[in-house]
């Protein structure tokens, strides 16, 4: 059986960052999705996703993060991806996500570039 889902966020200046912990299924995703929602409404929109520790993330995962970006792209904001699995990052092109949202290989990278 696949461990717990976590997450842990914090705000590095305007910037939310995001660290997901665990098999990114419909119910990490809907954590991610809840947590972007909530930030978006206080005017957040700049989001960096770090998926170091989920190498594994299922359709239903994908297609909530999808929503996530429809609501990144409405407020106008953009997000990053960053350590994505080479598998990831392929299923990620393959699905189109990474038209939207940049990858990055270390969230220190993304948040540099949304700060500048």
């Amino acid at each position: 059986m696949a461990e717990e889902f976590t997450l842990t966020h914090h705000l590095d200046g305007e910037v939310l960052v995001i660290r997901t912990n665990g098999y990114l299924n419909d119910l990490g995703a809907e954590k991610v999705d809840e947590l972007c929602s909530e930030h978006l409404e206080k005017s957040i929109n700049k989001i960096v996703i770090n998926l170091e520790k989920s190498p594994l993330i299922n359709s239903i995962g994908i297609s909530i993060l999808i929503g996530v970006i429809e609501a990144i792209e409405e407020a106008e904001g953009a997000l990053a991806f960053t350590n994505l699995t080479p598998t990831n990052r392929k299923t990620f092109e393959m699905m189109g996500l990474l038209e939207f949202a940049q990858p990055f290989d270390k969230e220190e990278e993304a948040i540099a570039k949304f700060k500048g």
